[in-house]
């Protein structure tokens, strides 16, 4: 574990109280990786299910929840009775944020919609987080994450079995974006409301997310549909690409070359002794791809198979040239870079090893979260430390069954 001077936690002082399933748990993840107070709102029994979910599971305990779910403390609480909702307004008074991250209109159908939560703190910012936003065709859609980048174009079918088609092997954009998204709207907006007195009700949707961050591909189609055959080049063809392209090393790895610039392209082929490649295909342009040159290509294959990975990483940063490892799978756990930047969380305390924020200050490193809680682990500290009730209240409260848990 690398050793940090001091804890960054900007966001200490702040309390945020999250009723959220699954994905969206990772909007106040990001915001208790900072230093904010994230009170988790539960219902009691079996709380949220993405303890449940996932394909890999340690101890019976899904590893979404250890990793999203980290740094919270959990309240269960029924939010269908009325001393529960009550209960949730006390917190609300209490509190900076609300992160709804449920079906559109989920708190609202329990009497504790924006609109009343205001009456209860004019600065309350409440960010709901759900799949396709609080309005539009869409809304009612239920949906999980794959669901999003689909929309957004991200996840094509791919034909499987059979010729069936099925979703292909690819990375998460719209559950993980929009959870950034939202952090940053959530402290936006608690800022402002720090400053005027009046809190706000955000939107995030995760298809919104997803097809902005396929911004540009969308960009360029309606431009073309709005002033057809004026629109200039088609975007670069990485297939068919030869001076942006990966290449296999000596040792079985490969490296990702970026040499659209003459600049580059020339130190490369003076570096690596080839400068005659430099001659024979000069730069036409201030981005060439070469694209399509097949000629060039093999050069290059025959060039890189001379070096290992770690070998070309060095040459690329002697000479000053754009290029990257490429790493399959989890390869990028032995990268030298990743281990001297990597942020591993105790992997005793949170039950497996779980990478923490990305996020660095010149005055100190990421909070260590405290582990992701058990349903209703912190009812009663909540209970007593945030909303000062009583002992004889609180044992009223779970004997009534409007809490639960410890």
């Amino acid at each position: 574990m690398r050793a940090w001077p001091a804890a960054f936690a900007p966001l200490r002082g702040v309390r945020v109280i999250e009723v959220a399933l699954l994905a969206p748990d990772a909007l106040a993840m990001h915001l208790a990786d900072l230093g904010a107070e994230v009170v988790k709102v539960e219902e009691p029994g079996t709380g949220d299910y993405v303890r449940e979910v996932g394909a890999v599971k340690v101890d019976g305990v899904s590893a979404l929840h250890r990793r999203w779910n980290r740094g919270k403390r959990s309240i269960a609480l029924d939010l269908r009775t009325e001393r529960g909702t009550e209960v949730f307004e006390d917190l609300v008074r209490a509190s900076d944020a609300v992160v709804e991250g449920l079906r559109p209109g989920a708190l609202a159908r329990r009497g504790l919609g924006f609109a009343r939560l205001q009456t209860v703190n004019a600065a309350i910012v409440v960010t709901s987080l759900s799949g396709y936003g609080q309005d539009g065709p869409y809304r009612e859609l239920a949906s999980h994450g794959v669901a999003y980048d689909a929309y957004a174009g991200f996840a094509p079918p791919t034909p499987g079995p059979r010729d069936w088609p099925t979703v292909p092997p690819h990375t998460d954009v719209g559950i993980h974006a929009a959870a950034l998204f939202g952090a940053l709207a959530t402290v936006s907006a608690v800022l402002s409301a720090r400053q005027s007195g009046t809190g706000a009700h955000l939107d995030i949707s995760q298809a919104d997310v997803a097809a902005w961050w396929n911004g540009p591909l969308l960009e360029l189609d309606e431009l073309r549909s709005r002033r057809p055959g004026q629109a200039e080049g088609v975007g670069p063809d990485l297939w068919r690409s030869v001076r942006y392209q990966y290449y296999g090393c000596s040792d079985g790895a490969f490296v990702l070359l970026m040499a659209t610039e003459d600049k580059f392209w020339r130190r490369l082929c003076e570096g690596a002794g080839r400068r005659d490649l430099y001659e024979r295909f000069p730069s036409r342009g201030a981005s060439d791809h070469d694209t399509g040159n097949e000629e060039l290509r093999a050069e290059l294959v025959s060039l890189f198979s001379t070096r290992s990975q770690r070998e070309w990483v060095e040459f690329f940063l002697t000479h000053d040239i754009p290029g990257a490892p490429v790493h399959v799978a989890g390869g990028v756990r032995s990268d030298p870079h990743f281990r001297s930047r990597a942020h591993w969380l105790d992997a005793d305390a949170h039950g497996m090893a779980i990478l923490g924020t990305p996020i660095r200050s010149a005055g100190g490193g990421p909070v260590d979260p405290a582990p992701a809680p058990r349903v209703g682990e912190h009812t009663r500290q909540i209970l007593e430390d945030v909303l000062g009730y009583g002992p004889e209240l609180c044992d009223r409260l779970f004997a009534e069954g409007v809490v639960a848990g410890s």
